[in-house]
């Protein structure tokens, strides 16, 4: 099992906002069904709208990267969870092509600015060394959260689909409740008492991030992944329903994904830890294009339940060995001062993935047929292997050096806090001079001894 212990108390309170949030996740995963089963529209506007959502979840991957770094990890969750959760209600009550791609993009938009906030304070508050078994505990919130809302969803959507809207604006609200009370504010703040320029973080841009090589071939790797993922939500509930399965048959099969996340991604976590990140996720790539070939089979042998639970079973075990530890490897190439943004760009890159899969998903299953999308699947899988390789070779190097930035940085921290507290009680008052303990008198304030080189 994966150690549990030793992780800072603010960690766990983002465990559990991930947890709840992610219990009432019911819309996306159903969201073609509900446009396709429901309210009869075509796949080809299905995957529409869903590519609008993930446009409007580039456009805050973004946005909501910069506010973490600038406002704050705290407010930018607090209004992105208000925001998601009062479009999800309008989404689930409007029936108007024009009203429902207006609210899809919205909907993307106020949902993803939560994760680069979530992930730059994991990043905050965990020492780099425990970070990825800090975000492999996040994932298994996630999918633990994920596994209860398929099963749930799947038993709702069956009586009314209207009430998943609602119960999904339902569970951002409560974890705007566990946000507001536990979570404090982790952005990282310039060194206390003064430091001079060269001592403090720089503020920083996007363009620092778009000039690191090493990043964007990280995030290059991250997008051919991400597309053949993106299928799972979008093109494969279609096919499955093309196949003759119901509603409640895929939330049963969904559900497997997130059981098998609860049951295996602890140990598992442990086990990978023996090898490096380019081998993990070069293998990875690969078994997701398998996974998701695998629906090729139904036309061979039949039995489409059982052949796409053994799809779900493959390519779950490739999330297993792909999205945590791209977490982690995205946080630690992060500069201290950029976090919020560098996670932003992480989650562009997801988001311009669903805006790929879902567009080119729908047209080969309505123009193409359902063979196109596996078959792509397999050719991107096998693709991201030596991608993922060279990426994981040239990470180590980059990687060693912001970890001495961060000791540097953190040691001059605590330094000029100790300066702090020593000149406070050494100088109680300005009505008498303040003595050092030799007997001496102070010479300046505690903000000219922070000045000073340490």
């Amino acid at each position: 099992m994966l150690d549990v212990g030793g992780l800072p108390r603010v960690f766990w309170w983002v465990w559990v906002s991930t947890l709840v949030v992610r219990t009432g996740a019911f819309v996306a995963p159903f969201l073609s069904y509900y446009l396709t089963r429901s309210l009869g529209y075509s796949a080809a506007f299905a995957g529409f709208v869903a590519a609008l959502n993930a446009v409007g979840a580039a456009v805050s991957a973004v946005i909501g990267g910069v506010l973490a770094d600038r406002v704050g990890r705290r407010p930018t969750l607090l209004g992105a969870l208000v925001a998601s959760a009062a479009t999800l209600v309008a989404l689930g009550v409007v029936h108007s092509v024009p009203l429902i791609a207006i609210l899809a993009f919205l909907a993307g938009l106020a949902n993803n600015a939560t994760r680069p906030a979530t992930g730059a304070m994991i990043a905050d508050v965990v020492p780099a060394h425990d970070r990825g078994r800090a975000y492999s505990l996040n994932y298994w919130a996630i999918n633990l959260g994920f596994a209860i809302a398929m099963v749930a969803a799947g038993a709702v959507a069956a009586h009314s689909y209207t009430l998943l809207f609602f119960g999904d604006a339902a569970a951002n609200l409560a974890c705007v409740v566990v946000v507001y009370f536990k979570l404090p504010e982790t952005r990282p703040e310039p060194a206390p008492g003064g430091a001079t320029a060269d001592q403090a973080p720089a503020a920083g841009s996007l363009t620092d991030v778009l000039h690191d090589r090493v990043f964007l071939g990280f995030l290059g790797a991250v997008l051919v992944g991400a597309v053949i993922y993106s299928q799972s939500a979008t093109v494969q509930p279609i096919m499955m329903g093309d196949d003759g399965l119901s509603p409640g048959a895929y939330g049963l099969v969904a559900a497997l994904n997130g059981i098998l996340i609860g049951v295996l991604q602890l140990p598992f976590t442990t086990w990978m830890r023996r090898f490096s990140d380019g081998s993990v996720l070069a293998t990875s790539s690969f078994l997701m294009g398998i996974g998701f070939a695998v629906p090729l089979l139904v036309s061979v042998i039949g039995h489409p339940m059982g052949v796409y639970a053994a799809s779900v079973v493959v390519w779950t075990m490739a999330e297993i060995g792909t999205t945590p530890p791209q977490m982690a490897l995205g946080a630690n190439l992060a500069p201290t001062h950029l976090r919020g943004r560098y996670q932003g760009m992480n989650t562009l890159v997801w988001s311009i993935a669903g805006v790929v899969g879902p567009l080119v998903g729908g047209w080969a299953l309505s123009d193409v047929g359902n063979a196109a999308v596996p078959w792509a699947s397999l050719v991107l899988g096998i693709a991201g292997v030596p991608a993922w390789w060279l990426i994981g070779k040239r990470a180590v190097p980059r990687i060693a050096v912001l970890r001495a930035e961060e000791t540097r940085l953190l040691a001059l921290t605590t330094d000029l806090s100790a300066i702090e507290k020593v000149a406070a009680v050494v100088s109680p008052s300005s009505d008498a001079p303040a003595v050092t303990a030799s007997g001496g008198p102070v010479v300046g304030s505690v903000e000219v001894l922070a000045e000073q080189p340490c």
